[in-house]
């Protein structure tokens, strides 16, 4: 009878690990690509110094959006394709729809692809910096302010910013 007491005791702390594990993988990986600057993670700090003038370059932005875990939301940016002058200011949004009848918690984790020049993709104001609070069966207009660094290496045309929407309303302990 030790022996399975044994054996139930291990297995039961190796699901205990595991759920821990993977509650902490979000958090976990945020952290090591903010380290590493892997996974085209953008800056996240509220602050920016802009002394950033025009530079009369032009690159496309391409904006895409998806819902983690099959979420009742749909998420999708207002303008799917920008023309933007590196060194100005530009201003878009994304619309978050709550497609339950509850209140839900949300946030977003930003990406930029090609993932070597995330660190030129400044954002200034954007609804990743903070969690979301959206009603049940409403529309939110999430907004984003950013600016594309002077020191956008020339060769680069195009840049995709993406953002993952996370269902944190249980993490919360909130329903």
């Amino acid at each position: 009878m030790n022996k399975y007491r044994k054996t139930y005791f291990l297995l039961t702390c190796a699901v205990v690990f595991m759920f821990f594990f993977s509650y902490m993988l979000v958090p976990l990986y945020d952290i090591f690509c903010e380290v590493t600057g892997l996974n085209g993670k953008t800056n996240i700090s509220k602050a920016i110094v802009l002394n950033e003038t025009p530079k009369n370059r032009f690159v496309k932005i391409q904006f895409t959006s998806n819902v983690a875990e099959s979420a009742p939301f749909q998420f999708q940016p207002f303008k799917k394709e920008m023309i933007v002058e590196v060194g100005k200011i530009y201003n878009t949004s994304y619309l978050l729809t709550n497609k339950s009848t509850d209140i839900k918690h949300v946030t977003a984790s930003p990406s930029v692809v090609p993932s070597q020049n995330a660190e030129y993709f400044k954002k200034i104001e954007c609804f990743c910096f903070t969690e979301q609070k959206i009603l049940g069966l409403t529309t939110e207009s999430l907004p984003l302010q950013f600016i594309i660094d002077n020191k956008l290496p020339l060769e680069t045309n195009t840049l995709i910013l993406s953002y993952t929407l996370f269902n944190t309303t249980n993490q919360a302990g909130l329903k």
